[in-house]
């Protein structure tokens, strides 16, 4: 399809003297639907606790996929981009969230690649084995949310029951079969499902010591322990303001001030990193600590192995960490293999079991470093992110890592 150019206004909606980095990209989607006449081009972009950072907004102009757009992001704070295409206020077409790491250089999104919008409608949660899904009707359709993908299935004749499937893959359906359900995705036949309450909201927890004072987050409201013992203070959350790259929550009435910052923190006890520096400011005094949870540092990523025991990998060797947060499992190739073992996340440190894997045979030196790194793994005790962002993994009676690893780009 011809590409036309168009000039947005991309407008920063938070107040505050940040510096400013562009955004760029094209929304287009797979099928060969014609947009309609009228349809609005929204794009924004969210950072911690929900807070708005900048949105552009532009008709289509009659102009068809791929549609490009660009924003302005502020520096030093990470971003969740959505976009969507709108017509008289109802989505037609919607993007998968992107994440964009914090930084100060220009984002080259490419293509943002949309599905179509359908409305989820009674929506269940199932559990399926370890797997957790939601499922929505509407009409003679399904709605199947995973963790990376949100499909529409158009139901078909079934002997028993009923059966939704993807019209391009058969091999992705949703079959309900009265209390229990069957799920295939790509093929991947699922464990019996059965639906599950729904998982609240999870709760932002910030901690620090000396005082020993909590801060919790959640269903809007912001709830400050000032000491162990002491009477909790209830302020409802406002709209953060962006100071530099802090997230700042004004709550004026009850004297209180929360500083959010995307600087990795250590516990000053354990030494434990956690995603956020925060402070809270009362009055005549200020609390400091860390937020957020040390799993999201690890979980939710490939990391790339770049040095074992010091010493660079062998040749055109791949080994790689990926930690599940749900399954408190670690799975990736050790080099000439895949792998997989059970790991533990606590306030005491990081610790990794012994390790299940393939059993091919490669050559000696690749097999020589993959049983180095399968038993350095059991070594682990703790870990850390440097400034670079490389995961840093350590054996307590050591100062340097036996395993360095960066983020798969």
């Amino acid at each position: 399809m011809r590409v036309f150019s168009i000039s947005v206004l991309a407008t920063c909606l938070m107040v505050g003297a940040a510096e400013a980095r562009s955004l760029d990209g094209a929304l287009t989607y797979l099928t060969r639907d014609a947009l309609p006449a009228g349809v609005d081009i929204v794009i924004e972009a969210r950072g911690l606790q929900d807070t708005p950072l900048a949105e552009t907004r532009f008709q289509s102009g009659g102009q068809q996929v791929p549609i490009p757009f660009s924003m302005t992001l502020p520096d030093g704070v990470s971003a969740t981009i959505r976009a969507a295409v709108v017509l008289d206020g109802q989505p037609l077409w919607v993007s998968d969230a992107i994440v964009v790491a914090a930084g100060s250089a220009p984002v080259a999104l490419g293509d943002v690649v949309m599905n179509r919008y359908q409305p989820m409608g009674f929506a269940s949660t199932l559990r399926c084995g370890d797997t957790r899904l939601k499922v929505g009707f509407f009409e003679d359709r399904a709605v199947l949310e995973t963790d990376t993908d949100r499909l529409v299935l158009s139901q078909v004749i079934a002997a028993s029951g009923a059966k939704f499937d993807d019209p391009a893959d058969p091999d992705t359906y949703y079959w309900s079969k009265g209390d229990t359900a069957l799920v295939s995705l790509k093929g991947e036949v699922l464990p019996e499902c059965v639906a599950v309450p729904p998982e609240p909201e999870q709760p932002y927890r910030a901690r620090g010591t000396e005082p020993f004072w909590s801060l919790t987050i959640v269903g809007g409201m912001v709830e400050l322990i000032p000491n162990i013992g002491q009477t909790p203070l209830r302020a409802k959350l406002p709209r953060a303001a962006l100071a530099g790259a802090d997230f700042v929550f004004d709550m004026a009435g009850q004297g209180m001030v929360v500083r959010l910052s995307e600087t990795i923190c250590h516990d000053l006890m354990s030494g434990t990193p956690f995603p956020q520096t925060v402070s809270v400011t009362m009055q005549d005094r200020t609390l400091d600590g860390c937020g957020g949870e040390s799993m999201d540092l690890l979980a939710g990523v490939e990391w790339i192995v770049q040095e074992i025991g010091g010493a660079g990998l062998v040749e055109n060797a791949e080994v790689t960490l990926e930690f599940d947060a749900v399954t408190r499992r670690l799975a990736g190739r050790s080099g000439c293999n895949r792998y997989n073992a059970a790991f533990e996340l606590s306030g005491e440190g990081l610790s990794i079991g012994p390790a299940a894997s393939t059993r091919m045979a490669c050559a000696l030196d690749l097999m020589a470093q993959e049983q180095q790194f399968l038993a350095d793994l059991q070594r682990i005790s703790r870990f850390d992110i440097d400034p670079s962002g490389a995961l840093l993994l350590f054996a307590n009676d050591q100062q340097d890592p036996l395993v360095v690893a960066r983020i798969s780009e």
